[in-house]
């Protein structure tokens, strides 16, 4: 496999995510709107979490907004307590920034298995769990050295059926009481 062919030759999706690490989403959301023209953005209630970093079961509490420019999803991700991980680690190199580029998957083993068939390492991987019984799974990838950058999978589904990310499962989460939306006149 040629690297320049690389994420073509993984037949991975369109990427559908940026995430950006920001120290205070709340002092970040106006900047973000103004510059991505978003609106409205979400906030998921995550109810619980199970975090790996490096193999090693990590504690983390995050805090995550998200909002939509087209089918392109852009995440604030915003770390609280706990212990290291890959969001901390770029706040200690960079500060904050964009941090991964995402892709929505409907079988993530199976994009796992083959991210590491390729070569790529994972840094880190869980499942967030909200209110409303929604399972979103994720794994970052050490990407940089090949592709520039971090690569995450991300599988999300409901009920055991695959929901993806879109603009429409956030007013329907909405509506249902497990996201909220994010008042940035304030």
């Amino acid at each position: 496999m040629k690297e320049t062919n690389l994420l073509s030759d993984l037949n991975l999706p369109p990427i559908r995510q940026l995430g950006i690490v920001v120290k205070s989403i709340d002092r970040s959301l106006p900047y973000y709107s103004n510059i991505l023209n978003i609106k409205p953005w979400y906030r998921a209630e995550i109810e619980t979490s199970e975090i790996y970093y490096k193999d090693k079961q990590i504690e983390l509490e995050l805090d995550l907004a998200v909002g939509y420019s087209g089918a392109l999803q852009f995440e604030l991700i915003e770390v609280g307590e706990g212990d290291r991980n890959i969001y901390t680690d770029l706040i200690e190199k960079q500060g904050e920034g964009l941090h991964h580029i995402g892709f929505v998957v409907s079988d993530i083993d199976k994009g796992i298995d083959a991210l590491q068939k390729c070569g790529f390492q994972p840094l880190q991987h869980g499942s967030l769990k909200t209110k409303g019984k929604a399972i979103t799974r994720f794994a970052y990838f050490d990407s940089i050295e090949r592709c520039g950058y971090i690569i995450e999978l991300i599988q999300t589904t409901l009920f055991g059926f695959n929901v993806g990310q879109s603009r429409f499962l956030m007013k329907l989460g909405k509506l249902l009481g497990d996201i909220d939306t994010i008042d940035i006149s304030k």
